[in-house]
């Protein structure tokens, strides 16, 4: 059995045709319930989300949750494959960073499978978007912040996530407390929530968070 290198775990290549047969409706992940990923073993798991560009999965837990908490418009940034933004109906909008062929060079020298982004996923940076759609709440899942050289860490195609706060009512992220422990923003101590129902990319999925930005 081949061994597939995840980030910062190694997880076994296991064949996951019935369960992307479940999980997928022409080509586009599916909502499913907290319930039927316990169902499923973790490896299989992690496989189908080091495939498919998957950081985030979108349980209807984590819907119900979301549209709960959205206050007024909405879009999602940084989409990827975007299940979460299609699912509560608003603009689905990502930088499509991976597209791009020093990126795709880069992920395959790394032996990671880039995103596949679907034709409603608008190519548009976290900044063009909100200046586009002026949106009262953004969400962002696993958002690499942009690189800061007094803390040397991020990505020179990151996110400037205070750009977001400064121009939002709401900025709803979804992360990891090991994964995102360098990113700056955490430092203005937002609202903090764990639920068993948050399905990401991360190793220790103990520590997966949602944060709750407010611009008040």
């Amino acid at each position: 059995m081949s061994k597939i290198f995840d980030h910062t775990s190694v997880i076994n290549n296991v064949d996951i045709s019935t369960l992307e047969s479940q999980v997928f409706d022409n080509g586009l992940l599916k909502v499913m319930p907290f319930s039927f990923y316990q169902s499923v073993d973790h490896n299989s798991i992690k496989v189908l989300m080091w495939k498919h560009g998957i950081y985030v999965l979108p349980t209807q837990e984590l819907i119900d949750w979301l549209k709960k908490n959205i206050v007024g418009n909405a879009i999602e940034i940084g989409a990827g494959i975007g299940s979460i933004g299609r699912e509560l109906k608003i603009p689905i909008t990502d930088s499509r960073m991976q597209e791009l062929p020093e990126i795709k060079f880069y992920y395959n020298m790394s032996g990671q499978p880039t995103i596949k982004y679907p034709s409603d996923v608008e190519k548009l940076t976290a900044e063009e978007a909100i200046e586009k759609y002026n949106p009262d709440t953004v969400i962002g899942c696993f958002i690499t912040h942009k690189f800061d050289e007094k803390i040397g860490s991020g990505n020179a195609m990151g996110v400037q996530e205070e750009f977001i706060l400064k121009n939002v009512k709401r900025y709803i992220n979804i992360g990891n407390l090991h994964t995102h422990k360098d990113k700056p923003i955490l430092k203005l101590k937002p609202v903090e929530y764990t639920f068993e129902w948050i399905i990401t990319r991360s190793v220790i999925s103990s520590l997966n968070r949602i944060w709750i930005f407010d611009n008040e």
